[in-house]
């Protein structure tokens, strides 16, 4: 029996090659703001998603928001006399006695604020994200890209999408740390008294067994539902649920060429990633040089002063905009290629669930 896997590569090549060329600025541009929003790779399938168990503390993409570090307060008050005299100048039973406490009430105000800020802007992240896998995964199945159009369409998949994220990522982090209580029972009887060095070396290597194996199981999960069951979801207009349904008969079918398909789709997204890289750190060169030029003009003909400070920080700013651009121009294709890959090998396993019937025609006639 052959294996779908292995001859679909150079078919989702030239589905790949029809999808993104000839080259257009505007459709490429386009291209890239979509994969800007997709996180962990887009969604090769395998464990290359194992960073996408929820899709909202990472923020769905490479853009979205982290941070770490708290806020606090701890200089004395006589350091800052202002807020010390209007502190002390104003009267009435709700003003404490000591400023200091209300100094140490709002550092903690800031810092709530802070995490419900980033809260949000993550969640925010993390539904144009999920809303996004299905504006380019349409994109590559009708071979037009309609960002607006195609948004507004499938909102309600994409938040329902978002939905499963999160509720795939909080069973992750229940499984993750039932995994890692019960070695702790086993190993250590549930004592921290016997943790010792000796428990910590004699263990190790049974917890990186489970936690990788535990990883694979809900990376590839979230993978498959990037790759078959979103498509699946545009081609029938199911929820993720039922996706999965459709999905999960095709799978026990066909364990071997689904099996055949997450190891290699694994090796292609190393490959996929050591193509990226190598092309991400030559734009990086090349980008750096005339930004590297036009930083150090301003800088030695201003006086190395405040204004030269200020107009190299905008040219540094300029510069990592135009490596964020590049670099999502650079994953479309790539993006694109392993999509196709995916979706050719769904269609050659079962016909019933072929997401793109008329590019695989094309590129067979092609052939």
């Amino acid at each position: 029996m052959a294996l779908h896997a292995v001859g679909n590569i150079d078919d989702a090549i030239d589905a790949t090659k029809e999808f993104v060329l000839p080259f257009e600025v505007r459709r490429w541009l386009k291209l890239a703001f979509v994969v800007f929003f997709l996180g962990g790779g887009g969604g090769t399938g395998g464990i290359q998603n194992i960073g996408n168990l929820g899709n909202v503390g990472d923020g769905g993409g490479p853009g979205g928001p982290g941070g770490s570090g708290g806020f606090s307060l701890t200089a004395p008050v006589e350091t800052l006399p202002a807020l010390h005299d209007v502190l002390f100048q104003v009267a009435g039973p709700d003003v404490p006695a000591d400023p200091s406490g209300a100094l140490a009430g709002l550092g903690v105000a800031v810092v709530a604020i802070a995490v419900v800020v980033v809260l949000a802007v993550a969640l925010v992240f993390a539904a144009v994200g999920a809303v996004m896998e299905f504006v380019f995964t349409t994109s590559l199945i009708t071979q037009e890209v309609h960002v607006r159009r195609s948004f507004r369409e499938h909102l309600g998949d994409g938040l329902r999408l978002l939905g499963f994220r999160i509720v795939l990522g909080i069973l992750g982090l229940l499984v993750f740390g039932g995994i890692l209580l019960g070695l702790f029972v086993l190993v250590v009887g549930g004592d921290l008294a016997n943790l010792g060095t000796s428990a910590l070396f004699g263990s190790i290597g049974l917890v990186i067994v489970v936690v990788a194996a535990a990883a694979l199981v809900f990376g590839t999960i979230s993978g498959f539902t990037n790759v078959f069951v979103v498509p699946l979801m545009i081609q029938g207009e199911d929820g993720v649920l039922a996706g999965w349904g459709r999905l999960w008969s095709s799978i026990t079918a066909e364990p071997k060429q689904y099996l055949a398909y997450l190891f290699l789709s694994v090796v292609l997204g190393i490959g996929v990633g050591i193509v990226g890289a190598v092309l991400g750190a030559i734009a990086f060169v090349v980008l750096a040089i005339p930004f590297g030029i036009v930083g150090a003009v301003f800088w030695f003909a201003l006086g190395e002063g405040l204004a030269a400070g200020v107009l190299v920080g905008l040219v540094a700013l300029l510069f990592v905009l135009a490596l964020l651009v590049v670099a999502n121009l650079i994953k479309a294709p790539l993006q694109s290629f392993l999509r196709y890959y995916a979706m050719l090998v769904l269609g050659d396993i079962d016909a019933d669930l072929d997401p793109i019937p008329e590019v695989r025609a094309s590129v067979r006639s092609d052939a």
